[in-house]
This record gives C-alpha cells, structure tokens and sequence, in this order.
C-alpha cells in the first residue's frame, strides 16, 4: 500500500485528493484534519480561505462519489478558518445541495458546516447587547440570514417529509438521510434561539418580572403569573415545563394518544 509522504501544506493535500487514485486521496482527505490540529505558525492557514471559497467550483468537477466524499470531508474540518470577513452564509447554497446528497458523510459535513455559523448568527439573541468583535454582523443582517435558513431548511424538510415517519417520537430514531440531516440543524437552531425568543415573548405578554414591577400600585403579581411568564405550557393538557423540548413532547403525545404519557410528564413542573 503506498502511503502519503512529505505532505506539509494543505494546498498540497487538497491536489491530492482531486488528483490521486482512491487510497491515496482517503488518506490526504484523513491528513488535512491532522494538519489542522497540528502545532506550527498560522502562516500555514493562509492559503485555507481560498480553497474553501473555490469549493462549490472544485466539487462541480468531481465525477468519482469517492472522490466527492473525501473532498467534502477535508472541506468540513477547515471550514472554521474561512475568512470571516465573507458573509456566514456564502456557502450555503452549496451545502444545501450536499445536504441533499445520499452519502452519508456528506451530508453530515454539510450538517456540521452549517451548524458552525449558528453560534456567531444567534450569538446577539443569546447575549443581547454584547459584541463579538468589530467585524460582527448586525442584529439585522444576522436575522435576515436566520430567517432565510430557517425557511430553506422548512422547504427542504418538507420535500424528503415521508408518512412513515410519522412513526418516530424522537429525533435520533429517524432514518438516516435528508430530512433527518435538515432536522438536526433546526433542532440546534431552536436551542440557540428559539426558547430565548419564546421566553422573552411570554414575558413582553404580561408585565416585566423585574422586582420593581412586581407591585404595581394595588396590583401584585401572584406565583401562577410568573409560572406562567417562565414556564412552557403543554397546550392539550396545560402541563408546564421548564424546557420546551418537553413541552412540545407533551404536546405531540396528547394529540396522537389523547393520553399523558408518565416519562414525559415526569419532567412537568406539577410533577416536582
């Protein structure tokens, strides 16, 4: 078996992969990711941005499925050194094809890539107020990328949507494949932003819980206002959680059984 010598650049890896035969280009694929994590100067992290910005170009020319894989692979491990001053979303286009590819590894190296945009799109929802650096997006224009994610993601969901999923309460049963790759960036995309969005609007739909608003003049606030304010509510049983996630359990559950069901209440607030 010939093996990969004096591979010190990661231009000279990604030739490799377009350019060897199957064995050899697994292997560069596999030393990209050691050269990434490797000790050395970030002088050898120059030439990463182009080929990460030329790799919807690259990938188009590829024929071998291989060949594909192993070059997506290497692209996935490099991507957090793309140049930030693009926009997060530049690649998207491309990794909503790949999301779409049969391969496995593909489509969860499209899967990863995307979810790596998520902490720096949602970070002014998460941390209202703070600055990442000067280069940040704006509240707006970060929105306005969340908000087309979002709806390419739903459209794509629902084109892979089969009956037969209908079957599976939880996410990491479904089968392997499109819909369940696009369901796990909405699922992360939701714990980045969605339960802070949800709290602040249940909170905007009473009064502020500050300690100076919780007596107004002859009107207080009882324990079932703030239960109410901080808590997510089961809508078919009226259960309240303190994590969505088992709100919306709760809620699929009574509306396909027309029952609890003990594991999932188990988590309710009542039930503590």
């Amino acid at each position: 078996m010939r093996l990969i010598t004096n591979m010190k650049t990661f231009t000279e890896l990604f030739n490799t992969i377009l350019t060897a035969d199957e064995e050899i280009s697994r292997q560069a694929a596999r030393e990209v990711r050691k050269l990434v994590y490797s000790s050395g100067e970030n002088e050898k992290y120059k030439c990463i941005a182009s080929i990460i910005e030329n790799a919807p170009a690259e990938y188009v020319k590829i024929i071998e499925d291989w060949r594909q894989e192993n070059f997506v692979m290497a692209i996935s491990v490099t991507y957090f050194l793309h140049n930030r001053e693009n926009q997060p979303d530049f690649l998207f286009p491309w990794l909503f094809q790949l999301l779409q590819n049969k391969n496995g590894n593909i489509r969860h190296s499209a899967v990863r890539m995307i979810e790596h945009e998520l902490g720096s799109l949602t970070y002014h929802i998460r941390f209202p107020g703070e600055k990442i650096s000067r280069r940040e997006l704006s509240p707006e224009q970060a929105d306005r990328i969340i908000f087309g994610l979002r709806t390419n993601l739903n459209n794509l969901a629902t084109s892979f949507w089969k009956d037969s999923y209908r079957k599976f309460k939880y996410l990491d049963r479904l089968p392997n494949g499109t819909y369940k790759s696009v369901q796990l960036i909405l699922s992360l995309l939701d714990d980045y932003c969605s339960d802070v969005v949800d709290y602040q609007e249940q909170i905007e739909s009473k009064q502020p819980l500050s300690k100076a608003s919780l007596q107004r003049g002859k009107e207080q606030f009882t324990l079932q206002d703030v239960k109410d304010a901080i808590y997510f509510e089961c809508p078919e049983c009226k259960l309240k959680y303190r994590e969505k996630k088992w709100a919306k359990a709760c809620e699929a559950w009574c509306r396909e059984h027309k029952s609890c069901n003990l594991e999932i209440t188990a988590h309710a607030e009542e039930n503590k």
